[in-house]
């Protein structure tokens, strides 16, 4: 997987379910952590993360976005002013990187 870029760079203007997103974490996580774009389990038609690497990898939904954003996909510009408030409170959302869905091709 090495199509990381950052988020703040991305050219996509929307993020689709399955996009990854890595960044620097901690508790409850570890000092990285991968998220991915999903379908909220609650049949909102929202959109939210789940965690996919480490110690709380698949463990339920970790937010479900608001009813502004899409059913179908997350703004990145959204993302990007939220991420904050939604995602990482003492994040850099500088430093955020984004992948594309992968295949399973891609997956070693």
């Amino acid at each position: 997987m090495t199509n990381w870029k950052k988020l703040i760079e991305s050219t996509d203007p929307e993020m689709k379910r399955g996009t990854l997103l890595r960044f620097a974490a901690g508790q409850p996580f570890e000092s990285h952590v991968v998220m991915m774009v999903c379908e909220a389990p609650d049949k909102s038609d929202r959109l939210g993360l789940i965690t996919i690497s480490g110690y709380k990898a698949g463990i339920n939904c970790y937010v479900v976005f608001p009813k502004e954003t899409s059913p179908y996909y997350v703004s990145t510009r959204w993302l990007i002013d939220n991420w904050q408030l939604w995602v990482w409170p003492d994040g850099d959302v500088n430093e955020v990187e984004v992948h594309e869905p992968l295949n399973a091709l891609e997956i070693e």
